[in-house]
């Protein structure tokens, strides 16, 4: 596309410019975002449907000393999907306005996480036995334990997805929710691709808002069990805590993964870091041009791989484990039965949906029709 197929006074204003780092700035139109220079960024600026292109072409060579191919910037922008407004249908998570839930991520709402924090911290010094422990873990009726441990670990998986939607919402970002895997894990995951459109730093609440939710109701239950011993706020802890510790496996795209790649300045890290795994193993000569913050996170990708079946050992398999032997001991009867039945259908689903990601990652790319 050429300014002839345009309107004589192209209007770009509904692209999102922001700065990112030095002559780093990110465009975008909702949906898709590319990074440009700030010369890009000033051509835009210019397009705001009040100048023609070369009017545009003008004023960047008069403001920024530099003589741009407009023409030839709108057609690579239109080639990347940038010259139009996406065309989405509206998701239910589109009625929550910012101001709905704003006051969530307040100074008031930072203070009262912090105060319930210390009276966690508190109550478990006074009385470690509150802590979580799979002995303490796992109660007598295996039945009533697969369920609630079930339900619960998937009632915070929800919750800790909302937590990012509220966060995303509050910055006025679309959120989508969805159904995945990242290596062995099954996962449930929002996709805030709007995120972008936001200053770096305001990035941070919604990467790190669903750990802020476990964390609150982590230290809620810790706080309740100083007080009155109940098997289910026990388990509130065990899950809270661990969904904490999964995050933190951030050589899958965690929501510690995207805080630290927002940090390093890196949008690409983990690709980056995967072809300098791969060229370094093919004893090619390495890049002296790969930043520090990819050569460390290689690292992270080699030991963390090995941490994370670490996890999958020391916290997934013995809790099945110990579901199935509580199970076994109770035979015969339909409760036991069912227990066995309810672990079974999960690790299906698990393997189906991890099956299908490898079939499809190993799948030749369709040639375009």
């Amino acid at each position: 596309m050429t300014s002839a197929g345009l309107h004589p006074k192209t209007d770009l204003s509904f692209l999102t410019v922001v700065a990112d780092g030095p002559d780093d700035y990110v465009i975008g139109n909702g949906e898709t975002f590319v990074n440009v220079p700030g010369v890009a960024a000033a051509v835009i600026a210019s397009l705001d449907g009040t100048r023609t292109v070369a009017e545009a072409r003008a004023r960047v060579l008069t403001e920024q000393g530099v003589d741009v191919d407009v023409d030839a910037f709108l057609t690579g922008l239109g080639g990347a999907g940038l010259l139009n407004r996406p065309d989405r249908p509206p998701n239910r998570w589109d009625r929550i306005r910012p101001h709905h839930v704003a006051w969530l991520f307040s100074r008031p709402a930072h203070a009262v996480l912090i105060l319930l924090t210390a009276c966690a911290i508190a109550a478990a010094i006074a009385d470690p036995g509150i802590l979580p422990s799979l002995s303490a873990l796992v109660w007598s009726d295996s039945l009533s334990f697969a369920v609630a441990f079930v339900a619960g670990t998937w009632l915070f998986v929800l919750v800790h997805e909302l937590g990012h939607i509220s966060a995303a919402r509050s910055l006025g970002v679309r959120a989508e929710l969805s159904l995945g895997t990242r290596l062995q894990f099954l996962v449930a995951q929002t996709r805030i691709t709007g995120i972008w459109a936001v200053p770096r730093r305001a990035r941070y609440r919604a990467y790190l808002a669903g750990m802020r939710v476990d964390w609150f109701l982590a230290c809620a239950a810790t706080c309740t069990l100083y007080f009155v011993e109940l098997p289910l706020v026990r388990l509130v802890v065990a899950i809270g805590l661990s969904q904490i510790a999964w995050q933190f496996m951030f050589f899958m795209r965690t929501d510690v993964y995207y805080a630290v790649a927002n940090a390093s300045g890196n949008k690409n890290l983990m690709a980056d870091a995967q072809a300098h795994l791969r060229a370094t193993l093919a004893r090619k000569a390495r890049s002296a041009k790969a930043p520090l913050s990819v050569r460390v996170y290689a690292w992270f990708l080699v030991i963390g791989r090995v941490l994370g079946l670490g996890f999958f050992a020391v916290y997934t398999v013995p809790v099945t484990m110990a579901v199935c032997r509580q199970s076994i001991a109770e035979l015969p009867g339909w409760q036991p039965v069912a227990t066995l039945a309810l672990v079974a259908a999960g690790w299906l689903l698990y393997l189906g949906l991890l099956g299908r990601r490898l079939i499809r990652s190993r799948r030749p790319d369709r040639p375009a029709g």
